[in-house]
């Protein structure tokens, strides 16, 4: 079980391998440094940003959670409260 690891170099591995639309539309957002991190830690994961004034579309959040949820990770905000 990973413990609090940054697999942002698994995700760069990804989009540079797909030769889809969308992922280079994810790769020219990447380029200009504007995720900072995607950590997973004990089968959660979430993203962490660059900075403040750093947004992320909608459709690279969609992609990045169903990346890791296809690698049996959940998103952090889907996690149910107890």
């Amino acid at each position: 079980m990973k413990i609090d690891e940054n697999i942002i170099t698994e995700f760069w591995e990804h989009i540079e391998n797909q030769d889809t639309k969308i992922a280079k539309k994810i790769y020219n957002w990447l380029n200009k440094d504007n995720l900072s991190s995607i950590i997973e830690d004990r089968g959660v994961f979430w993203t962490e940003l660059t900075c403040s004034s750093s947004t992320m579309p909608d459709y690279i959040y969609e992609y990045i959670k169903n990346w890791g949820k296809e690698r049996g990770l959940q998103w952090i905000y889907d996690l149910k409260l107890q």
